[in-house]
C-alpha cells in the first residue's frame, strides 16, 4: 500500500467516524427550517440557537419565523430559552411565548421583568401586555414607577394601555411617587383609557410645569369625559410645548371660549407649531379648513392631522 492510499484511507475513515459519532459540522439554518416544518421537533433546539446575538439580523429573523410556524410544538423549547441564556436569544424567545400566547408565557415573561441581570427587560414588559394576563397590572404599575431603566418603563406604560380600565387605578396611585419623565408616560396612558377616574389625577397634573404637557395631551385625548376643564387657559403658557397641547386639546374639547385666544395664537405666536395647532383647533371648532399665517406673511392651512 502506497502512503498516498494510506494517507487517503485514514481521511475517508475519520469522515465516517464523525458523522457516526454526531460530532460533524451543524444542519444548515436552511436544513433546520426544512426539518421544523415537516414538524420535526429535533430541529427547534438549532433554530433556538440561531436567534443568538452573534448571529445575523436575517438569520435571527428566519430562525423566529419558523419557530412562529411551529407553534405550540415548540413550546417547550421556547419556554426554555425564554427563562434563561443569551440574552438575544432570551428577548426574541419571550416575543415568540407572547404572539403563541404559550402556556407559561406569563410565567417567563415575569420572571424577565424581575431579573436585574437580563438588560432586555423591556420586551418582558411588551410580553405581559401581549399576554393581556390580569396579574400583570400591579407588576407593570410598580415598574413605570421605580425601574432603573428608562425603555422598561416606558414599555411597561404601554403595556399597562392595553389592559384598558383595569389599569387606570393601580397607574393613577403610583403618580405621586414616579420621577416627571414617569409621570408623563403614566398621565398619557390615562388619557388613552378615557376612564373618567383618572381625570382628576390630569387636572392635578396641571398644576406642575413639569408635567403640564402631558397631562394636557392626555386631557384633549380623553375627550369630554367627567368634569371640564379649562385648557384654554393654558393657551398663555411661557413654554411653547405647553401652547401646542393646550390649542390641541380646546379644539378636540370643542372650548368654543378659547376662539378669540386661538385666533391671535395663529398669527402672532412666535412659535410657528404654535401657529399651526391654533388653526387646526379652530378648524374643529368651526367645522371648516382654518389657515395660520407664515412668518414670511402668507396664510396657509395646516396638514390635516383629523381624518
Amino acid at each position: 500500500m502506497t502512503f498516498q492510499r494510506a494517507f487517503l484511507l485514514i481521511l475517508l475513515a475519520a469522515a465516517l467516524l464523525a458523522g457516526c459519532s454526531g460530532y460533524g459540522p451543524p444542519p444548515s439554518l436552511k436544513a433546520l427550517e426544512e426539518r421544523s416544518a415537516s414538524g420535526d421537533a429535533t430541529a427547534y433546539d438549532g433554530l433556538v440557537s440561531y436567534m443568538a446575538k452573534e448571529k445575523r439580523q436575517d438569520e435571527r429573523s428566519r430562525a423566529y419565523i419558523a419557530l412562529l410556524k411551529a407553534g405550540q410544538n415548540a413550546a417547550p423549547t421556547i419556554l426554555t430559552a425564554a427563562s434563561e441564556g443569551d440574552p438575544t436569544q432570551r428577548e426574541h424567545a419571550i416575543a415568540l411565548a407572547a404572539n403563541l400566547k404559550l402556556k407559561g408565557g406569563f410565567e417567563v415573561a415575569m420572571k424577565a421583568l424581575n431579573d436585574p441581570s437580563f438588560p432586555r427587560r423591556h420586551s418582558a414588559a411588551w410580553a405581559l401586555g401581549e399576554l393581556g394576563d390580569a396579574r400583570a397590572i400591579e407588576p407593570l404599575a410598580d415598574t413605570v414607577e421605580s425601574s432603573d431603566r428608562e425603555l422598561t418603563a416606558r414599555e411597561a406604560a404601554r403595556a399597562l394601555a392595553r389592559f384598558g380600565k383595569a389599569a387606570v387605578l393601580p397607574l393613577a396611585a403610583r403618580l405621586e411617587k414616579m420621577p416627571n419623565k414617569r409621570k408623563g408616560y403614566a398621565l398619557r396612558v390615562l388619557g388613552e383609557l378615557r376612564d373618567e377616574r383618572g381625570k382628576p389625577y390630569l387636572i392635578k397634573a396641571l398644576e406642575d410645569p413639569h408635567t403640564r404637557e402631558d397631562a394636557l395631551w392626555a386631557l384633549g385625548t380623553m375627550g369630554r369625559i367627567g368634569k371640564p376643564s379649562d385648557t384654554a387657559f393654558y393657551l398663555d403658557d411661557q413654554d411653547w410645548r405647553v401652547r401646542v397641547e393646550a390649542a390641541r386639546a380646546t379644539g378636540l374639547l370643542q372650548e368654543n371660549a378659547a376662539k378669540v385666544k386661538l385666533d391671535y395664537l395663529r398669527a402672532e405666536d412666535p412659535v410657528k407649531a404654535v401657529r399651526e395647532w391654533s388653526a387646526r383647533a379652530m378648524s374643529l371648532l368651526e367645522g371648516n379648513p382654518v389657515e395660520y399665517k407664515t412668518f414670511s406673511g402668507e396664510w396657509k392651512i395646516p396638514d390635516s392631522l383629523y381624518h
